[in-house]
């Protein structure tokens, strides 16, 4: 257990390093781009070196490469998609019973569905998303858009929901508040809400 707890520690940090780490460049990117426009002025005006110049300078994490972010961003979308896929038949098949009017026969069989793809799926939901969220970190960091705050607050919700999960994985609750952790973490409405606040955030930045 306490080496449960070890390896659970080092992956909240990780999360918070993570988020400290992607934050702190913006500042010194600017700090970096008004030491070159004040020095501008020692600068030769020549095409052909500004050309060379521009393309040793580093590029800062707040400029945009279109490849890195949109292979990070595939890359987050089908693991995402894929670790959560055993939330979604869940969710699915809790409210095909609720809402849809079945034979006993039929709901033994969803019954018995979900019990087998929770046993195969289940932890791949439990190791994937952690490192999903690095993954979804990097590509934010690559990709930041100005007009609309959607996919900061959908990675905020992802991280509260991933640390939640971990927490509850490595029992770091505290039993009194277990019960309350987990039914925000396994709440419906928050899953839906992720993934609607993902899908519109990205098609406004798209």
């Amino acid at each position: 257990m306490d080496k449960k707890r070890r390896v659970a520690n080092v992956m909240i940090l990780l999360v918070f390093f993570l988020w400290a780490g992607f934050l702190m460049p913006a500042d010194h990117a600017v700090a970096d781009d008004h030491g070159e426009k004040s020095g501008k002025h020692h600068e030769t005006k020549e095409s052909g070196e500004g050309h060379a110049k521009s393309k040793n300078r580093a590029i800062s994490p707040l400029e945009k490469d279109d490849d890195g972010q949109e292979t990070t961003g595939q890359m987050a979308a089908w693991l995402l998609g894929f670790a959560n896929l055993t939330i979604a038949l869940s969710i699915l098949i809790k409210w095909t019973k609720r809402f849809a009017p079945l034979k006993p026969e039929m709901e033994s069989s969803l019954n018995r569905f979900n019990t087998l793809q929770k046993k195969f799926l289940r932890p791949l939901h439990y190791y994937l998303n952690p490192l999903i969220l690095c993954v979804a970190l990097l590509h934010w960091s690559m990709s930041r858009c100005r007009s609309t705050s959607l996919p900061e607050w959908g990675l905020l919700m992802m991280s509260v929901l991933v640390i939640l999960g971990i927490a509850l994985k490595f029992n770091l609750c505290p039993k009194t508040m277990k019960a309350k952790v987990y039914k925000w973490h396994s709440q419906p409405a928050l899953f839906v809400a992720l993934t609607l606040i993902l899908v519109l955030g990205h098609s406004i930045v798209d």
